[in-house]
């Protein structure tokens, strides 16, 4: 098996169990496959998970109540004594296992070791075993009874807390799979067993038609829960109606069609209130008792798109002002310009601060000239178009880049906004008011321009003539 390595993200570590979990599922109502495939499917999805080299998945014979490892990747050096790679693990006294592969079973307990040879139960490997460097294993319990084992060995890396935790969700569902295929042979015949074994699953899941609409077949108790609605009301309403974008989910079902499956799709679910939440969606295709089907199981992550976008913000806005910071100034304004010179379109940058601000600080503390920066960048915000770009240059300066407006356009812009800024009145304790006035230095493209430093210079350079000049005025560079 190819070891992949895994990754460290926890959002993203639960989004690959998604995957896994569906696919287990899918694989085994999808097709007729034997107890011996089903085996076969979950140790390789278990391996996957954790990097492990080693390991088995076994289950209970019902006749005679042995241990058998059904499946069994080879651990065994020249010389070992465990003559085939089907085996069982015989019970000793007191009806307890040997070694580190009972031990689970014993204590009917979940455990992983990364120092084997110091844990209690490391003694009674066969001769010739593979070492080992590490263990983990997990009891599969339906109910009371204990129906198997998933065992791992060896990983590359140290087995870790998130490990177990997956192989434990893993085992959740191998539990109801195995329950259920010991009791009927062919599973996918038995609605009312399908939905017990959605029903246990960790997270949203749906079963609904391979159609435009994608009508809801079932839908378990997290899913639910995720739309607002009763379980009763999720089955025969549409995936459609929880999504707004029908063109989105349109390009998923092709995607389906194409590849058989769609996984990541980050897209934007809508409970019944409206309530918007982002979701990472995985569905594949399914036969639901005879019926083309998908399977679709659904991670809510509106709580990391709202950190990146909390993490967004912080990077491009002042978090004084609530306007763009210097940084993502610059970073739009050299699009800005790129697509000027590309298209021969004007454009045009205002540079202005507040004139003697300092004094402002000083005569009424940080947090009146905090007021008044806050307001110049409404007064300012509330003259401009949707689409200038409007920022915070540093201190009490700020910056203006106008797509596709000459000089004489932008003066004209300046002039409107100086007077709105000298107008505009900030409130003191005294019941006094406060006036501040503002300096303008403007400049556009010109042909020699190569960069938008140099736009930025020059709009500079008009700022520092304006000042010169009495200040509270605009001059143009």
């Amino acid at each position: 098996m190819k070891v992949t390595t895994r990754p460290d993200d926890k959002s993203e570590r639960a989004s690959r169990l998604h995957v896994v979990i569906a696919e287990v599922v899918s694989a085994i109502i999808g097709s007729t496959v034997s107890f011996d495939e089903m085996y076969q499917i979950v140790l390789d999805k278990a391996r996957w998970l954790t990097e492990s080299q080693h390991g088995f998945v076994s289950s209970i014979e019902k006749k005679t109540g042995a241990h058998v490892s059904n499946t069994l990747t080879k651990m065994r050096d020249e010389g070992c004594a465990v003559s085939a790679a089907l085996y069982s693990l015989p019970e000793g006294p007191h009806k307890l296992y040997n070694s580190l592969w009972g031990h689970s079973l014993n204590v009917r307990e979940s455990f992983f070791t990364n120092n084997p040879s110091s844990h209690a139960a490391a003694a009674g490997l066969p001769s010739g075993h593979v070492p080992l460097k590490n263990f983990l294993s997990v009891p599969i319990i339906f109910g009371d009874e204990i129906l198997g084992q998933i065992a791992l060995a060896n990983s590359v890396r140290e087995y870790t807390e998130d490990d177990l935790k997956e192989i434990k969700r893993l085992g959740e569902v191998y539990a109801i799979v195995l329950h259920n295929r010991q009791q009927e042979s062919e599973l996918r015949r038995s609605e009312e067993q399908f939905r017990s074994m959605v029903e246990m699953a960790p997270f949203p899941m749906l079963v609904a038609r391979r159609e435009v609409n994608s009508t809801i077949l079932y839908g378990n108790l997290r899913a639910a829960e995720l739309f607002k609605v009763s379980q009763e009301a999720l089955i025969g309403s549409a995936v459609a109606d929880y999504n707004q974008k029908r063109e989105e989910w349109i390009a998923i079902l092709d995607e389906i069609e194409k590849n058989g499956c769609a996984l990541d799709k980050e897209m934007q679910f809508y409970d019944v209130s409206g309530k918007a939440c982002w979701v990472l969606l995985f569905a594949v295709k399914v036969i639901w008792f005879g019926s083309e089907a998908l399977m679709i199981t659904i991670n809510d992550i509106t709580d990391r798109k709202n950190m990146e976008e909390t993490l967004r913000q912080l990077a491009t806005v002042d978090y004084l002002t609530g306007i763009w910071n210097r940084r993502y100034i610059m970073d739009l304004g050299n699009k800005e310009f790129e697509r000027c010179l590309r298209y021969k379109t004007h454009m045009s940058v205002i540079i202005f601060d507040l004139d003697h601000f300092k004094l402002v600080n000083d005569k009424y503390g940080h947090n009146i000239g905090d007021r008044v920066l806050e307001g110049t960048a409404k007064v300012v915000t509330n003259e401009l178009r949707g689409r200038d770009i409007f920022g915070r240059y540093g201190g009490e300066e700020f910056a203006i880049v106008f797509p596709e407006i000459t000089l004489r356009e932008a003066a004209k812009v300046a002039e409107r906004l100086r007077q709105a800024i000298e107008k505009y009145q900030y409130s003191l304790e005294n019941s006094s008011t406060l006036t501040v006035t503002a300096s303008f230095g403007i400049s556009e493209v010109i042909d020699t321009d190569r960069t938008f430093e140099e736009i930025l210079a020059r709009a500079d350079y008009a700022l520092y003539k304006a000042k010169a000049l009495g200040r509270n005025r605009i001059y143009c560079s």
